[in-house]
């Protein structure tokens, strides 16, 4: 027991770096120390200093994965949900959201963390194909849909992240979902 909860608090403290300090502040004698555990115990864990933010991701997209799926509601309105909640997760978890974009720049350099970020994304299209679905003409625009989503909900987040505007922000996500979904109705 003791080891899976150390394991995980390894896990916590290299989200909080990379969303703190950024990926010139991880280092091995950092997260040892943020941990409060000697640096043997983290390669006890773990093989390689490598494989924690890879294990950090997982659990991180793993969390994010877990969305509540809307029953009987318009395509809008699961857009403007989708966009409420984000803005609300990045408020909450700044440092995560963070740390996930960290994780996506060293992707693009890292081929091992480019398939852990390729296969979690798959994952998290197809859970968002799934909801859109009903509301498309054909599954190829529920997955076209899904991806347009997660890119506007990326951009989204880095927005949030660099101008600090919720208010902006909620405004424009309001405007994507009455333009996706003109049927809809403010409430």
């Amino acid at each position: 027991m003791v080891r899976r909860d150390t394991r995980t608090a390894i896990l916590d403290a290299a989200v909080a770096i990379l969303g703190r300090d950024g990926p010139d502040g991880f280092s091995a004698s950092a997260l040892a120390r943020e941990v409060g555990v000697s640096k043997a115990t983290l390669f006890h864990h773990f093989g390689s200093i490598d494989e924690i933010p890879l294990a950090a991701f997982e659990r991180m997209i793993s969390m994010a994965m877990d969305f509540e799926r809307p029953m009987d509601v318009s395509l809008g309105a699961i857009i403007a949900g989708m966009g409420a909640r984000n803005v609300a997760m990045i408020d909450e978890r700044r440092n995560e959201i963070r740390a996930y974009f960290v994780f996506l720049a060293r992707a693009m350099f890292d081929p091992k963390l480019a398939a852990l970020v390729h296969r979690s994304g798959d994952t998290l299209l197809a859970q968002m194909r799934a909801l859109l679905r009903p509301h498309t003409g054909s599954d190829a625009e529920a997955a076209t849909l899904a991806r347009l989503v997660a890119i506007f909900l990326d951009g989204l987040a880095v927005h949030l992240m660099a101008f600090d505007d919720p208010a902006e922000i909620e405004s424009a996500w309001k405007l994507l979902a009455r333009l996706i979904d003109p049927e809809r109705k403010e409430k």
